[in-house]
């Protein structure tokens, strides 16, 4: 029986005997989604193991947790009343590797178990890391992977060397995770009852490489409830010709957005024998999207939509592509707020259905996918892609049937601190060994990082 089921036994037992013990005595209430009584939440954390393209290889990424909290209101300031700690490491803070977070059987890492969180719908969660320079008082790692001077936040190079991993004033006000990445918008403890809550922390696109050569954490994190049962996607990625494994494909879990655009929620490489899993994944419906591309073949994406948790998928044949194309352009902020630069997401675009746009996939030789804009000065970006189109299918656990969907590219460009934070250009059509440039894109009433 593995760690996690074994205390979640344990705090079961212990809420019991805690409601028993107060039988007699009122019922708590939250304010804004309060339902009486308290629960117990058991908070783990988990990311995909590996992290190649576009950025390049991590042997680790460490990074040093003191709290999590969470709120019943999607509008509540890090400073407003009503926050509850689901963890409060502040004492003892916890310095963890994500890609030491082993997601491949579904083991996760605890966090901590907080029992007497009041029973009620919780919209929002904050986040908190140890500040690369703590104030004397405050309570450090009992020992600090990143060594004496580099922080408690930090990445090592496969290559060697360790790097600060350079961290925002919101890192100890709390790095918010909305409703919009919370599954199904919220989290709800029942009276009574344990709560398993994920925190999926992706390491992968969470680190912005910027132009001075220094690294910063820009986290990507989503969270939601999962069950110990049913929490994985898995699946192995094979040559559509012979049907040899796919080493190295990146894979990416995907759901839609108001805009009915696919967004990123995790990605990772295919192993050696084409095999990947995505594990824990809260309850929901995704889409997968996988591309490759090797010493001798470039592969058109394979868009695989409506694929439930807890499903094996199978062998997902990709296509060979003609080759691949470039596609750059310039992104350009102007802030109007605090700040002096702005992170935008870049994404290429495909058509998959007459309504739903998908990211594909990158490949090495792109310039990362967020870059830094400083206030004014146009800051470019470089995406290697595949040229072919896309077979789309939705997924049949009898036999999905997959057909190409034609169309070009629209790059899409996020923003969240402007008034318009995400943006996309005119439809661009990139041949095999060719090189389109994108309109230009201009973000305005931008507050910057810092």
């Amino acid at each position: 029986m593995d760690a996690l089921r074994i205390l979640r036994i344990i705090v079961a037992l212990l809420s019991i005997l805690f409601l028993l013990s107060c039988s007699s005595g009122g019922s708590d209430t939250v304010a804004g989604g309060g339902i009486g009584g308290t629960g117990t939440v058991v908070t783990t954390i988990s990311d995909p193991p590996v992290c190649k393209a576009p950025i390049g290889d991590f042997a680790n990424v460490w990074v040093t947790i003191t709290r999590v909290r969470a709120h019943t209101s999607s509008n509540a300031g890090p400073n407003d009343s009503g926050w509850v700690d689901l963890v409060d490491l502040r004492d003892k803070p916890m310095q963890i590797d994500l890609f030491n977070l082993d997601s491949t059987n579904c083991i996760l890492t605890v966090l901590g178990s907080t029992s007497g969180i009041p029973a009620g719908q919780y919209q929002q969660i904050r986040f908190h890391l140890l500040s690369n320079t703590p104030p004397q008082n405050e309570a450090t790692p009992p020992s600090n992977n990143c060594g004496s001077n580099n922080g408690y936040n930090c990445v090592v190079l496969t290559g060697g060397g360790i790097e600060t991993l350079q961290l925002s004033s919101e890192a100890q006000t709390g790095l918010k995770i909305p409703s919009g990445q919370i599954a199904g918008g919220h989290f709800t403890v029942p009276a009574g009852q344990v709560v398993d809550l994920n925190i999926d922390f992706d390491a992968c696109a969470s680190i912005v490489l910027q132009g001075n050569g220094k690294y910063r954490l820009k986290p990507v994190l989503h969270a939601g409830e999962i069950s110990l049962n049913t929490t994985a996607i898995s699946g192995r990625v094979v040559d559509s010709d012979g049907g040899a494994s796919i080493g190295n494909a990146i894979v990416l879990i995907e759901q839609k957005d108001a805009e009915n655009i696919d967004r990123v929620i995790m990605q990772k490489l295919t192993g050696s024998d084409g095999r990947f899993i995505f594990c824990p994944l809260p309850t929901g419906t995704y889409d997968v999207v996988v591309s490759a591309k090797n010493q001798t073949k470039t592969y058109n994406a394979t868009i695989t939509l409506g694929v439930g948790v807890g499903t094996a998928m199978g062998d997902i044949k990709l296509y060979p592509a003609t080759g691949t194309g470039t596609i750059k352009g310039d992104v350009t902020t102007v802030i109007t707020g605090s700040g002096q630069e702005v992170d935008i997401d870049i994404s290429g675009l495909k058509y998959a259905t007459s309504s739903l746009r998908v990211t594909i996939p990158v490949f090495q030789g792109s310039t990362p996918t967020t870059v830094t804009a400083p206030n004014g000065i146009p800051t470019n970006y470089s995406l290697s892609v595949p040229t072919g189109n896309p077979q789309v299918g939705t997924f049949n656990s009898a036999g999905t049937s997959y057909s190409p969907v034609s169309g070009g590219y629209f790059i899409n460009a996020e923003a969240d601190n402007c008034t318009q934070s995400s943006q996309s250009t005119t439809e661009l059509n990139v041949g095999p060994g060719g090189e389109v440039t994108a309109p230009d894109i201009t973000f305005t009433g931008c507050s910057g990082n810092y």
